[in-house]
């Protein structure tokens, strides 16, 4: 006989250190000893069950031993003098120490989880429906004599286990369930009971759960940035620098926002056109105007009658000449505030337009948005302070994870910028070849979608090259949501996923690279050959 099959296996060192627990250890050892192979014993099983007025009831067994012929017998432990006082309806134990322990009747303990957890393992799959299940329930105190005969219509003496008989518990057990009806259960029964105490589980955090916890702590700190706002809201002229996820367009848009509801006629500006369909969506329902600013030639020169329809590779040249004769010609068009998102892209003749189409030039808000990374852009602050331009620096990223931060930040240089983001998932970056490139980004985007349960529409693929951009959005048109762009068209954006096609055209735009790294907020993944992952990450 090599003994009984234990849940747990072994105690842990904790529970046999407890001395609240000292009575439970010996039975638990007695019992592994004394019942054969055939039988299985679960320690400390706790239950909810259900009262007949639909109420949740909380319950624990000390121990279950399930026997495939036997049947179930449920058991209750208590050390110490154990003493029942019917007319308080309490149970009291004394230690050695004279301590007294006021316990739930065991009693009604035992035969409630012998109750609960037979009706518990007749509704599972696979239970015998006809089958008349064997079930006891039994009291084991280790320290008392014992009791000179039945304690009561529900305590025959037989229930009982004490210090006498302890040593032979096993013969004790095998007595409580024998006599009367009882069918076996077999092997399959007992698996079943295994699954009802013991279930072994992993319940998996997809990677999206994750990702959007990231993403609220983002959203919270994002708005903190609006105290620029209040600091200068008495000037005409601001610019506000700072680097890739620092805010800048959030405060774009909260300073149009604010500039327009105060009575100012508002435009906000930008160079790319999804940017500025992004800016649209989050202004809509307000009275600010947002526009690229080919766009905005384009509608002055025809809403003066200038030019009907003016090419957009036109309005880039001759655009700022025709603003500022638009609003000669018609006073009407003049703006009271202008509100400028990645300024850095503005050429030095489009700012002296935009002077020239306000109300009043000194007077009139002309507020500037840009990006600091002087090792892209150059150092701006001179050139704007040529147009009297009070410059101001965001110098804290509530956009990206420090993670994704840290990876950005090898292609900035300029003010020091904290990350104040959670720290987030390391990047990924995976290697492969040119031929097998689309299918690591196939397989990259179904482990975020299927496997990480992260929503489409929460990630973009980026990549530096037109031809490369068609052949994905061909593979991952099954993927319905997913963004695939160039690079340079996702200036001023972000996702909460990105995945990067780092191809070798991206080592020639440094520009680009620092744009392509800073645009996931929660999680970045890059894809390309062994040497352009090698310098993007510094190695």
């Amino acid at each position: 006989m090599t003994g009984a099959k234990m849940w747990p296996h072994t105690l842990p060192q904790q529970v046999r250190d407890d001395p609240l627990r000292s009575a439970e250890v010996k039975v638990f050892d007695l019992l592994e000893k004394q019942l054969g192979d055939d039988w299985t014993v679960f320690y400390s099983r706790p239950w909810l069950g259900i009262t007949p007025y639909g109420e949740e009831k909380d319950g624990e067994a000390d121990f279950v031993v399930v026997h495939p012929d036997r049947g179930l017998l449920t058991i209750e432990v208590k050390g110490g003098e154990i003493t029942r006082d019917p007319a308080a309806m309490k149970w009291v134990s004394r230690d050695r120490h004279g301590v007294r322990h006021y316990i739930k009747d065991p009693v009604r303990q035992a035969t409630s989880a012998e109750h609960n957890l037979f009706k518990k393992v007749q509704v599972m799959p696979g239970w015998p429906g006809n089958a008349f299940l064997r079930t006891r329930h039994g009291i084991v105190f280790t320290d008392t004599e014992d009791p000179p005969g039945n304690l009561g219509a529900e305590m025959p003496r037989e229930i009982f286990c004490c210090r006498r008989e302890l040593p032979r518990i096993g013969g004790w057990v095998r007595a409580r369930l024998s006599g009367g009806k009882g069918d076996p259960i077999g092997a399959a029964g007992i698996k079943l009971f295994e699954d009802l105490l013991a279930l072994p589980f992993t319940l998996r955090v997809p990677l999206g759960n994750y990702l959007s916890d990231d993403d609220q702590t983002i959203e919270s700190l994002t708005p903190q940035q609006f105290y620029v706002l209040d600091a200068v809201a008495h000037m005409s002229r601001v610019a506000a620098g700072g680097g890739a996820g620092t805010g800048k367009t959030i405060v774009a848009l909260e300073d149009a926002r604010r500039l327009a509801e105060a009575g100012l006629k508002t435009v906000l500006l930008c160079l790319g056109d999804r940017l500025a369909v992004h800016l649209r969506e989050r202004l809509k329902g307000t009275p600010v105007q947002v526009w690229t600013f080919a766009e905005l030639c384009r509608h002055y020169a025809a809403s003066a009658g200038l030019v009907a329809d003016l090419p957009a590779s036109d309005a880039i040249e001759k655009g700022p000449d025709l603003l500022i004769r638009a609003v000669k010609k018609d006073k009407t068009l003049r703006l009271d505030a202008i509100v400028v998102d990645e300024a850095q892209d503005f050429r030095t003749q489009w700012w002296i337009a935009l002077e020239d189409i306000l109300v009043d030039p000194k007077s009139s808000r002309l507020h500037a948005f840009y990006d600091t990374n002087q090792s892209v852009y150059g150092d701006l602050t001179g050139e704007l302070a040529a147009f009297a331009i009070v410059p101001i620096r965001l110098t804290r990223n509530l956009r990206n994870t420090k993670a994704i931060h840290t990876a950005a930040s090898r292609f900035y240089r300029g003010n020091p910028i904290t990350a104040d983001g959670p720290q987030g998932y390391a990047v990924a970056w995976k290697t492969c070849t040119p031929a097998t490139m689309d299918k690591q980004v196939v397989d990259t985007v179904r482990e975020l979608t299927i496997g990480g349960e992260v929503a489409p529409e929460n990630i973009v693929v980026l990549a530096m090259s037109e031809k490369v951009i068609l052949l994905l959005q061909q593979r991952l048109a099954a993927f319905e949501g997913v963004t695939i762009t160039h690079v340079r068209d996702f200036k001023g954006l972000e996702r909460q996923a990105v995945v990067l096609v780092a191809s070798r055209e991206i080592a020639d735009e440094r520009e680009l690279a620092y744009v392509a790294l800073s645009r996931p907020r929660a999680h970045l993944t890059v894809v390309g050959e062994a040497d352009i992952l090698s310098w993007l990450e510094g190695r």
